[in-house]
């Protein structure tokens, strides 16, 4: 009899252990922030159905009222067999502040057909401290303030370390320009590598915008970073408008030619490059590029500035482009060393190259352009200003 009672002593004990286990783990992060909406990103230790509720922040209590819960859907079925959680915040205000509250529950058991078995549910904490809060992008309007990170390579503790002195408050968004890891193998390492420590400083409530550099075309997990930072439209490349300020990221590929092996075979950026121009060449077309009241270009790999065959075919591609796009400044990293260089007859806009141990701030206001450089002991160590035209 008391063995028995061991028994089922101990398998109690078990079920509570497994129905404890089941919690949020990395995030939430944001991303792909727009003037009507924003991607809300995280994960759980086990497949669960997850859910955002979003409310306008009015200065009451985010539990005045019911929220309508915003799921993931795919053709039609909310994604309950995912650990990665991705969801998209569609139909909101421009210029406005957001608070929000993620929520996963877990499924338990999903043997076959549509019965789904669930368990707990793990939710970001209301309780002793404010709910999460982000602000849209302005639909009109010419300021701007945002920070750049680029050639982290790993280095969390570094990248910690730059955003600590940073009030997030006053930024609208933070760039990523390229080479966070040295290259991409798997979830944990993408966590450890800079997505954990994005999330301790800011990535909650301040979104991220992704531009791939090219250590991040590497890896056994490579092909799937974008489901970590997801993008309306699909592509690395893309133009965000912040009222009337165009922000340009463009993707670099590789540095080498395709057959170099180091790419183990799988390198095709050439065509890719050429497909990303041909969109380039659309979009400075656009009646909204053509009208923005400044154009700030975030490239990886500096334009002007190299003889590698990467360097060499990005300004074979992009540059007739861009010199007759009227671009305001280039911001970019690779070399893992400040410089810059003003506009010449070669490349008719400033590029500005930050360092791989520096923080860069972006400020539109005023008729103007400015940037500082931040070192690591949070002085600015470079600044600049661009007039508008």
């Amino acid at each position: 009899m008391k063995k028995i009672l061991s028994t089922i002593l101990a398998l109690a004990a078990c079920t509570t252990l497994l129905a404890q286990d089941f919690k949020i783990t990395h995030g939430p992060w944001l991303c792909d922030l727009t003037s009507d909406g924003v991607t809300v990103v995280w994960t759980t230790s086990k497949p669960a159905l997850s859910w955002v509720e979003v409310a306008e922040d009015d200065g009451r209590s985010f539990y005045a009222a019911e929220h309508e819960r915003r799921y993931e859907t795919v053709a039609g079925r909310k994604q309950a067999h995912k650990t990665l959680h991705s969801i998209r915040l569609k139909g909101l205000r421009p210029g406005t502040k957001y608070r929000y509250r993620i929520f996963s529950q877990e499924v338990r058991e999903w043997k076959y057909n549509d019965k789904v078995y669930y368990g707990d549910i793990a939710a970001s904490n209301v309780y002793s401290r404010q709910p999460f809060a982000f602000r849209t992008l302005p639909a009109s309007g010419c300021d701007l303030s945002f920070v750049v990170l680029n050639d982290i390579h790993g280095r969390a503790d570094c990248m910690a370390g730059l955003c600590r002195p940073i009030d997030f408050a006053q930024i609208d968004f933070v760039a990523f320009n390229g080479d966070m890891s040295n290259s991409t193998e798997s979830p944990g390492q993408l966590y450890r590598d800079f997505i954990d420590a994005s999330v301790g400083a800011f990535a909650s409530e301040t979104p991220i915008l992704y531009n791939r550099g090219n250590h991040e075309t590497r890896g056994v997990y490579a092909d799937f970073l974008q489901e970590y930072f997801p993008k309306v439209g699909g592509c690395y490349y893309k133009l965000y408008m912040a009222g009337s300020v165009a922000v340009l990221m463009l993707d670099c590929g590789e540095d080498k030619p395709d057959s170099d092996i180091e790419y183990g075979g799988l390198g095709a950026y050439d065509a890719y490059r050429e497909e990303e121009a041909a969109w380039l060449r659309e979009t400075v077309a656009s009646e909204e590029f053509r009208n923005a009241s400044a154009r700030i270009v975030l490239l990886h790999i500096p334009l002007g500035n190299g003889t590698w065959h990467g360097n060499i075919h990005l300004e074979e591609l992009f540059l007739p482009i861009l010199n007759d796009a009227d671009i305001d400044v280039m911001l970019s990293g690779h070399t893992h060393r400040y410089s810059f260089r003003p506009a010449n007859d070669e490349v008719r806009f400033p590029v500005l190259v930050n360092d791989n141990a520096s923080l860069l701030r972006c400020d539109v206001g005023d008729g103007r352009i400015t940037v500082r450089i931040y070192g690591p002991e949070g002085t600015v160590t470079h600044s600049h200003e661009f007039p508008l035209k």
